[in-house]
């Protein structure tokens, strides 16, 4: 089953966070809300697509120090910043951070709702090439020594004859790890191997 993003907010403004909350739902978005970092973090699910919007300014874990915290995480979900004071040196960190947007809060209707559509569609993009990455990390993670070997030598375009002088072994050895390589990568010619080496960052294509 597929999650519905989510917009989660986290700001200590109780009012607050009930205004942003009722309009950004009134935008047809999915919202939940959080008074403080710590609360957010304790129920935080990475599988859960969405975005985040916070609030600089907050008691015992600020707004920037949460976001440092997820930047560290595998997959993290966009975050758009939040202030009520224009603070350069605070945006550039934001910024520098991975932060979406930076947005004070006397932001329009409009403002917000493309903020959030650029990071809802970076959080799409980001789950997806994501997912692939796993998938190929797993998919090579089959090679054994032996057929990693022969990859390598593959994709160095050698020969099989070459190949098996190399590692010292029979032609039908090397015919037989290279169809079991090919069979496990999900691939039938040398281009698509190629391909997905160098999308894993195996090889460089040199």
């Amino acid at each position: 089953m597929t999650l519905e993003p989510t917009v989660f907010i986290v700001d200590d403004d109780p009012a607050y966070l009930d205004s942003i909350s009722v309009l950004i739902q009134s935008l047809g978005m999915q919202t939940k809300t959080f008074p403080s970092a710590e609360a957010f973090l304790r129920e935080f699910n990475p599988q859960q697509p969405g975005c985040l919007i916070l609030d600089v300014r907050m008691p015992v874990m600020g707004g920037l120090v949460l976001q440092e915290s997820l930047s560290k995480l595998p997959i993290c979900p966009p975050i758009i910043i939040m202030t009520g004071h224009a603070e350069v040196p605070t945006a550039l960190r934001a910024i520098r951070q991975g932060a979406v947007d930076f947005l004070q809060k006397t932001f329009s209707e409009a403002e917000l709702y493309e903020a959030l559509q650029r990071a809802l569609a970076k959080d799409a993009t980001n789950r997806k090439q994501f997912l692939r990455a796993t998938d190929l990390t797993e998919r090579f993670g089959k090679l054994s020594p032996a057929e990693h070997a022969v990859l390598q030598l593959v994709l160095r375009g050698d020969t099989n004859k070459k190949i098996a002088t190399t590692l010292d072994v029979s032609q039908r050895a090397v015919e037989d790890r290279r169809s079991r390589l090919m069979e496990k990568l999900s691939v039938s010619t040398v281009p698509d191997l190629i391909r997905l080496a160098i999308e894993a960052g195996l090889w460089k294509g040199e």
